[in-house]
C-alpha cells in the first residue's frame, strides 16, 4: 500500500482534494493525485452548508485528511509580553490577555507559542478558529466516516519555502489573493481578488513604512499578478518568484502545485511551529442539521424516459429456444420447404461468427429474429442421382459470356448516344419556330419613376460602458475570469464582476447569457467576441449565474 498523505483545501471559491507522495529527498512530496471542486463555499466567512455536504460526499470513507483554510477563518496575531517565564507567560494569557480579546477555550480553539525571547521581552504567537464555524465539516466528515486530522491557516502551511527574515508572502488559489506578514510566526493577513491586485500592492507599502525591516516578497501566483505587483511595487521591495512557470498545467498550475507540496513539507517537519487545530466530534444537533441538508440537496428530479436504461432479454436456457439475429442485406430469394421440422435445440458448441455483424456501413438493414432450424434425416426425400454434365472446355464458355456482355454494354451506348441527338434537334426545331414577343412602349405614357427604397430605421448604439457585466469561469484554470474581465474592461466596457460558475456546461465554449432586453443582439455579440477575441454564442439560463438579474450580462467561460 502506497504511503501517501492527504490535503484538503476548503476556500472560498474553490476547493482541492490533494494526494501526495514522499519522493527520496526527505521531507520532500509530489502531487500524485488532484481533485478539484469549483463553487461557492463560504458566504460572509461562514461555510455554506448545503456545499459542505457535497463537499463532502467527494472524501474517501477511513481516509485521514490534513484541513487547510484560508487565513481570514482564525485569529493570528503576535504580542509582546514581559515575561519570560513559560508559566507566567501562560497565565497572562488565560487570565488578561486572552479574554480581552473574547477568546476562551469554551469557543475556541486555540495554540499559543513562543517565537522569541529578548531582553526580558517575549514574542507570543496567538492562533485561534471558533468551534462553531466547523460545524458543517465536522459533521459532514463525520457522515462519510471520513477523518480530519488536523485544522491549519493557509499562510502558516506554507513556512518551510518562506525565509525566516521578516518577509510577505502572496498566494493566488482561485481568483483570491491571500497575503500575510511572516517573522516566525505570521500576522497581518488579508485578501483580495485577482482583479484588485491594486489593494495587495497597497497593504504591503502599508505594512514596508510601518516595519521597515521587511526584506522581500515571495509570490506564488501567475505571471498576470506577478506583472503587475511588480510595476506597482518597484520602489517599494524586490519581488521573487518561487513557482516554475515552465511546469504548468491546465488542470494543475505551477504556483497551486507549489502551494500543495509546500504545505505537506511544512507539517511533515516538526520544527515548525505550524497551529494544528482538533476539529473535535460532530454533536447530536449538528449530525441531525447537516441530515437536513443532505436530504434538501439529495432530492432528484425523475430521470427523463429518452436516458433510462433499455430492457435486456434474459439470458437463455436449455429450456428456452435457441434464437440467433440475421441480418438481411438482399431480397429473400427462396423460403425453406415446408417439410423442415423446427427443433429446440441448443448448441453445444460456438456458432460460426456472423461477418454481418462487423459492418456498419449497411443502412436500413432488416432485422429480424428466426428459430434455428434443422433437416430431420428421416423426411428428407431420397437422393437420385443425375448425371453430371462436364463442359468440355473451361474457357469456351467464359469468352462467351464476356462477348455477350460487351456487345450488350455498346447497344445500350448506342441507343442513348441516337435518343440524345433526337431530342436535341427536336428541342432546336421548336425553339426557331416561336417568335420573340416585342414589348412596344405606347406614345404619350409617362416614364415610370424609380421607387425610393426606404431609408433603414435609426439604430441605437450601444453604451456597453452603461453594461453590468459578470465573467463567470467554468474551467479549471485560475485567474481566466479576471483576464477576460480585464480585456473587456480595456474595450470601453464597464469593470466585471468575476467569479466561478454556479451551473454546469458539458460542452466547451464560451457563452453569453443576456437579459431579455438584450436577447440576440448582434451587436453586442460582435463587441463581445472582438473584446474578448474569442468565439462567443448567445445561451439561455441567465437565472442559474445571475438568481437576483443584477447584470445585464453574464459570459461563462467553459473552454
Amino acid at each position: 500500500m502506497l504511503n501517501t498523505e492527504k490535503l484538503l483545501y476548503v476556500l472560498p471559491d474553490v476547493s482541492y482534494i490533494a494526494e501526495l507522495l514522499p519522493t527520496k529527498k526527505s521531507n520532500t512530496f509530489s502531487v500524485q493525485s488532484f481533485h478539484q471542486i469549483n463553487g461557492t463555499f463560504m458566504d460572509d466567512n461562514v461555510f455554506i452548508p448545503e456545499h459542505i455536504v457535497k463537499l463532502c460526499d467527494k472524501l474517501d470513507p477511513g481516509e485521514s485528511y490534513h484541513l487547510i483554510l484560508p487565513d481570514f477563518l482564525f485569529t493570528n496575531t503576535i504580542v509582546s509580553v514581559n515575561e519570560t517565564s513559560d508559566a507566567k507567560i501562560k497565565q497572562y494569557l488565560k487570565t488578561e490577555l486572552l479574554p480581552s480579546l473574547d477568546l476562551s477555550i469554551e469557543t475556541h480553539e486555540i495554540e499559543t507559542f513562543i517565537l522569541t525571547e529578548l531582553k526580558g521581552v517575549s514574542k507570543v504567537q496567538i492562533s485561534a478558529i471558533e468551534k462553531s464555524l466547523l460545524a458543517p465539516i465536522r459533521a459532514g466528515s463525520d457522515a462519510v466516516s471520513a477523518k480530519i486530522s488536523a485544522v491549519s491557516p493557509l499562510s502558516w502551511a506554507i513556512k518551510s519555502v518562506i525565509s525566516l527574515e521578516p518577509s510577505i508572502s502572496v498566494l493566488q488559489i482561485g481568483d483570491t489573493l491571500h497575503s500575510a506578514l511572516h517573522y516566525i510566526g505570521v500576522d497581518q493577513t488579508m485578501q483580495s481578488t485577482v482583479s484588485d491586485v491594486e489593494t495587495i500592492a497597497e497593504t504591503i507599502k502599508t505594512l514596508k513604512g510601518a516595519q521597515p525591516s521587511i526584506q522581500t516578497v515571495y509570490l506564488l501566483t501567475n505571471e498576470l499578478v506577478q506583472t503587475k505587483l511588480k510595476e506597482l511595487l518597484s520602489d517599494t521591495l524586490p519581488l521573487q518568484q518561487l513557482s516554475s512557470f515552465s511546469d504548468d498545467h491546465d488542470k494543475l498550475p505551477s504556483y497551486v502545485r507549489s502551494i500543495i507540496e509546500s504545505s505537506m513539507r511544512t507539517l511533515s517537519i516538526e520544527q515548525f511551529p505550524v497551529p494544528r487545530f482538533k476539529l473535535g466530534v460532530a454533536s447530536p444537533e449538528e449530525r441531525e442539521q447537516y441530515q437536513q441538508y443532505k436530504e434538501k440537496n439529495t432530492k432528484k428530479e425523475p430521470m427523463p424516459a429518452a436516458d433510462l436504461p433499455k430492457p435486456t432479454a434474459p439470458a437463455s436456457t436449455e429450456k428456452e429456444v435457441a434464437k440467433e439475429i440475421v441480418v438481411d442485406d438482399e431480397p429473400k430469394t427462396e423460403e425453406p420447404d415446408k417439410t423442415i421440422e423446427t427443433e429446440t435445440k441448443v448448441s453445444d458448441t460456438m456458432d460460426d461468427v456472423n461477418i454481418l455483424q462487423f459492418t456498419h456501413g449497411v443502412e436500413k438493414a432488416s432485422v429480424e429474429i428466426v428459430n434455428t432450424t434443422k433437416i430431420s434425416e428421416k423426411d428428407m426425400p431420397e437422393k437420385t442421382e443425375s448425371p453430371v454434365i462436364k463442359n468440355k472446355t473451361g474457357v469456351g464458355p467464359m469468352v462467351k459470356m464476356i462477348f455477350i456482355t460487351v456487345t450488350a454494354f455498346a447497344v445500350t451506348v448506342a441507343v442513348g448516344i441516337g435518343i440524345g441527338l433526337a431530342f436535341l434537334k427536336i428541342s432546336d426545331k421548336n425553339s426557331t419556330d416561336v417568335s420573340p414577343v416585342v414589348e412596344v412602349e405606347q406614345p404619350g405614357m409617362a416614364e415610370s419613376s424609380p421607387t425610393p427604397e426606404p431609408s433603414p430605421e435609426p439604430t441605437v448604439e450601444l453604451a456597453v460602458a452603461d453594461l453590468k457585466i459578470l465573467v463567470v469561469n467554468a474551467t479549471t484554470k485560475a485567474g481566466y475570469a479576471g483576464q477576460i474581465g480585464a480585456k473587456l474592461e480595456s474595450a470601453d466596457f464597464a469593470k466585471a464582476a468575476t467569479g466561478n460558475a454556479k451551473g454546469e456546461y458539458a460542452d466547451a465554449g464560451t457563452y453569453l447569457l443576456v437579459s431579455e432586453e438584450y436577447a440576440d443582439n448582434a451587436e453586442l455579440l460582435a463587441a463581445v467576441n472582438k473584446a474578448t477575441e474569442l468565439e462567443v454564442t448567445y445561451l439561455s439560463g441567465k437565472d442559474t449565474e445571475d438568481p437576483t438579474g443584477k447584470y445585464d450580462m453574464v459570459l461563462v467561460l467553459a473552454k
